[in-house]
């Protein structure tokens, strides 16, 4: 009877091992599939800009050190909207959006199911980023793709480092000049979509993780970047930018 029990547990022990196995095979496979496809997609619509430019690039924000060509992004998925890009990071990636905010919640910008999902912007919003508040979801992923990188601005160091980000689209360039991050609940009214206030930008960046000194009013366009965090249940990470048009050269 032992022995049978012995034999009965190790079957039970391996179908888990392989299953595990499965899972982070399977896991692995389509992050690979995610790289592949944005690198492709690098490849064939970014273009960096001359290394003159990028020498000085410290000095002025609004130099570009990309451009997109976004004639070939529509070639491949039309529900591409934008592209954004934050330098020394991972995070240089198309944004897509669709008429809802499950559709790549788990697809790539190729309609393909990936773990890893895309970046997108709320459906609700509108893609030429005319609302006062702009929202862009991107998974916590592990291996820092997609928004993992995003809660490094915790760090202060981090944001002296990483203080704006860019946001292109096919009519016009932005800068981001980013002013909070910090953990939020699923249920804050920063996803309502509401008009932020005079009083409400002043409890967001009293709550920020870095202190920044970008100026922000009631009459700018914000942008926020939303990731899972895990302090708690429904926890969420945001970092809020001022959008600031570049005049394309």
């Amino acid at each position: 009877m032992k022995k049978v029990i012995k034999i009965i547990l190790l079957a039970i022990c391996l179908c888990v091992f392989i299953f595990s196995a499965y899972n982070i095979y399977k896991y692995l496979s389509e992050e690979n599939a995610n790289k592949k496809l944005n690198n492709e997609l690098m490849e064939k619509a970014i273009i960096e800009t001359p290394n003159d430019n990028n020498d000085n690039a410290q000095e002025n924000e609004d130099i570009l050190l990309i451009s997109v060509d976004f004639s070939v992004l529509k070639q491949e998925n039309e529900d591409i909207v934008g592209w954004l890009y934050l330098e020394d990071s991972p995070i240089n990636y198309p944004v897509v959006q669709s008429n809802d905010n499950d559709y790549y919640l788990r697809r790539l910008v190729n309609g393909e199911y990936n773990i890893a999902g895309s970046l997108f912007m709320d459906y609700r919003n509108d893609s030429n980023l005319e609302d006062d508040n702009t929202i862009i979801y991107g998974h916590n992923m592990k291996n820092n793709t997609m928004f993992g990188s995003l809660q490094e601005y915790k760090s202060q160091d981090y944001y002296d480092n990483h203080k704006v980000m860019y946001y292109f689209t096919p009519e016009k360039n932005y800068i981001i000049e980013l002013f909070t991050g910090y953990t939020i609940s699923v249920e804050s009214d920063i996803y309502d979509l509401s008009v932020i206030d005079s009083s409400k930008l002043e409890e967001l960046i009293s709550k920020s993780d870095f202190e920044s000194n970008t100026k922000v009013t009631e009459e700018d366009k914000i942008i926020t970047l939303s990731t899972c965090a895990y302090e708690y249940d429904g926890a969420r990470y945001i970092v809020m930018g001022v959008l600031k048009e570049i005049e394309k050269k």
